[in-house]
């Protein structure tokens, strides 16, 4: 008999009974018999059958399955090292990253991704002995390097309430600042602006989430911030026209 004693998003401490059953468990916990506990202060996370707790502090940890931003920070003969924030470097294989078979000796692979570049990539495992390999195979951007914008990072734990119930928190910043922005599992956010100015607004409403996460009416005060400074850019002339929104939305 499956059972879960704990909802999506609760904050748990260690020795928190998180579920009883058949359950995989992820980071941040310990299985003993059939019943899952926590192992650390965090936030809980369950998948259909999978169960995990995201620590409120400390260095991301990677799952299998998350989609991380990372940076290139070498590049060898056969594979890529990159950064993602966590306490270990992850690895991107040639094959991993591009669909067709590539003669390593002819081919410079700082062509396809060179060091400093920023890329878009999924967790494909990580193992006992910490080594964590991408893959940017059928991600956004056709797994190219994404091109021009800042990175901003945030509390790996705070991710769910950045994007926001059904993307309402993430979707209601794009849309009110005109950004392109890429949420990474690892707490790295990529935002990407046609106006410098806009740009600026989206990563500064991201931050505010990032401190205020614990409160309530964060959707409201984050749309009233935003729309009090479109009002003040349209006033500047830097903007022609403010966003209209919808009703409703993620509290």
């Amino acid at each position: 008999m499956r059972r879960v004693f704990v909802k999506n998003r609760d904050l748990v401490v260690p020795g928190t009974l998180l579920a009883q059953g058949p359950f995989k468990n992820g980071r941040g916990t310990f299985k003993e018999g059939n019943r899952v506990y926590s192992t650390v202060v965090g936030l809980v996370e369950v998948r259909s059958d999978f169960i995990r707790v995201i620590p409120l502090e400390g260095p991301y940890i990677p799952e299998v399955g998350d989609n991380v931003i990372g940076k290139i920070i070498d590049v060898r003969f056969s594979n890529w090292t990159v950064d993602i924030g966590a306490p270990y470097q992850a690895g991107l294989r040639v094959q991993d990253a591009v669909e067709e078979k590539i003669d390593l000796v002819k081919t410079d692979l700082r062509k396809i991704f060179d060091i400093g570049d920023i890329i878009y990539a999924k967790v494909k495992a990580f193992n006992e002995v910490n080594q964590i390999d991408l893959t940017t195979r059928g991600m956004p951007f056709n797994g190219g390097p994404l091109r021009g914008g800042q990175i901003v990072e945030i509390t790996p734990s705070k991710v769910p309430r950045l994007i926001g119930k059904g993307g309402s928190m993430i979707n209601m910043i794009k849309k009110l600042t005109n950004t392109r922005i890429i949420v990474g599992q690892n707490g790295w956010v990529w935002v990407n602006g046609r106006q410098e100015e806009l740009e600026k607004l989206a990563i500064e409403a991201i931050l505010k989430v990032n401190r205020e996460s614990h409160t309530q009416g964060l959707t409201d005060r984050v749309k009233a911030f935003l729309l009090d400074r479109l009002k003040e850019l349209k006033e500047q002339g830097i903007i022609e026209e403010i966003p209209k929104l919808g009703e409703g939305g993620e509290k």
